[in-house]
């Protein structure tokens, strides 16, 4: 999940990922990847985060609307895509169970 707020903060200082990366003492791409929510941030990063761009550090770790949102659009195509597993497995297991009666006809 994108830290959104993390990143509009960063933008409104005028901080590129790039230079955001060289406060931190941390490449740039592993900078991103803090960002889109690829690396976990830990809470000393929060804080350093807060202090640069001068935010305050709940504000900056609290999720945005539009990620909830999309969370839970996200979860419920987890959940479409569970059931349609279970219902394909019981007519795997149905049609398991005719092939082996069949089986033991023909033995």
């Amino acid at each position: 999940m994108k830290h959104e707020n993390l990143i509009n903060a960063r933008k409104e200082k005028g901080f590129t990922q790039k230079e955001m990366a060289d406060m931190l003492a941390m490449e740039q791409t592993t900078y991103s990847k803090k960002e889109r929510g690829i690396s976990r941030i830990r809470e000393n990063e929060w804080v350093l985060f807060a202090k640069i761009l001068d935010k305050d550090i709940h504000q900056l770790k609290r999720k945005n609307k539009t990620s909830t949102n999309t969370d839970i659009i996200n979860h419920g195509l987890y959940l479409k895509i569970i059931g349609t597993i279970l219902k394909f497995n019981q007519k795997l297991e149905d049609e398991n169970i005719l092939l082996k009666k069949q089986l033991r006809k023909e033995l």
